[in-house]
Parts: structure tokens; sequence; C-alpha cells
């Protein structure tokens, strides 16, 4: 699908945190340069030979980062949703998770801008980080935690991130499949079943389609810390 202009309001763009340091005059530069995208679920956005450097950044939907592999094991490093930033340069796939629209930029363009500007550069860097350190994270979770440990921790971070206080606990909208669950914490969907129906069989948590609301949380954070 051939790129276009973004269709958006100078507003919109300045809404994404990494933008909000830019000018008006600034912003409508930028938008100049940057490509509106749009990607269907499951849609492929990016690979590791993709031949384009360009830095993305998610306007609707979801987008799933991950590695994968000759052997058909993948292993997701990271969800982006709207205003997060990623780079096609990273040796990582990337693919929709629903309709997702993304704005291209690319990363010679951007690049020369930041040098421009060091508010826009300290801002890039500050993204950076939080992506590396996610991402180290992940990597350290994958080899030092058994899968129970991994996907404990994944919920009870998830429920920090996202979760909104209901009546029965903390209600956590995740917007994953245990499919998708189960490749974020490095394990198969019927070991990650296995445990879920077990936390709720306990009255740790109730699972719903793509949510779930965690009722114990003293007792998930004291499966993380088993020895």
């Amino acid at each position: 699908m051939k790129p276009k202009q973004p269709a958006v309001s100078l507003d919109e763009l300045l809404e994404i945190p990494l933008l909000k340091a830019l000018t008006k005059q600034q912003s409508l530069s930028q938008n100049k340069s940057a490509y509106e995208r749009s990607f269907r679920k499951k849609e492929s956005i990016f690979a590791p030979e993709n031949q384009e450097d360009f830095i993305l950044i998610v306007f609707k939907g979801k987008v799933r980062i991950y590695l994968g592999y000759p052997d058909g094991k993948e292993f997701t490093i990271a969800f982006l949703e709207p205003g997060d930033v990623y780079s096609s340069h990273s040796g990582t796939f990337a693919e929709a998770m629903e309709e997702t629209i993304v704005w291209t930029i690319d990363i010679k363009a951007f690049s020369a801008f930041m040098l421009q500007d060091p508010v826009v550069l300290i801002s890039m860097i500050k993204v950076l980080g939080e992506s590396l350190a996610n991402t180290i994270g992940i990597i350290e979770n994958l080899v030092f935690r058994d899968v129970g440990k991994r996907l404990a921790s994944f919920l009870l971070q998830a429920a920090r991130e996202k979760g909104q206080a209901s009546e029965h606990g903390t209600l956590v909208n995740l917007g994953l499949t245990i499919e998708e669950i189960a490749s974020t914490v490095g394990t198969s969907r019927q070991t990650a079943s296995t445990f879920l129906n077990r936390w709720q069989k306990a009255e740790i948590l109730t699972l719903s389609r793509k949510s779930f609301i965690l009722k114990d949380t003293h007792s998930l954070q004291t499966i993380t810390e088993e020895n």
C-alpha cells in the first residue's frame, strides 16, 4: 500500500508525548515529512530484512514487536499503543494486532531534525531508554524465571500500568488473547492456560475475554518471589 500524507490535525500530532516538545512551526514541518500507513489485523508492518529505515509512531490501534526464529518460535518484546515510538532498524518484526494506523518518518530526516533541536533529541533518548529498559526486563524475565513467575510478573505489571479499581478487584483490559500472553512470556498457550486456570480456581484472579480481574495481588506477588 502506497503511503500517504497523514490526514490529521496539528493538535493531534502534538498529543504524541515525543512531539509535545516541538513548537507549532516545528511540528508542522515534521508533519510534512511523515506518512500515514494503514494495516489490517495480523498484517506485517516491518521485518528484520526490511529495506526501509524509518521511525514509527502509532496513531491508532496496537502493534506487536517480536523476535522470530526459523523453528517457528516467537518472543514478544513489546506491545505499542497510540503515542508509542519505535524504529524499523531494530532487527525485530512488527505486526498490527488490530486495524492500525501508524506514521512513518524517514530515519535520516528525523535524525537531522533531532540535531536541529536538542529538546527533541533529549525526548527521543528518553523514549529509547524506556524501550531498552523494558526489553532488558523481558530478557531477564525469560532467562532467570520459570514460566509461572514470568506469567505472574507480567500480570502484575499489566495491573500496575493498566489496572482500574472495580467492585471485585483490579480490572485489567489487556486486549490480548491467551496465545498472545503466552508468546509474551515465552511459553505455550497450553502452559499459560494451565497457570491462569489454576489461579482462577484459587480466586487470585477472574478471567474474561482479553481481560482479567486481579482479586489477590499479594498472592500473585508471592508467586513471583518463591524459591
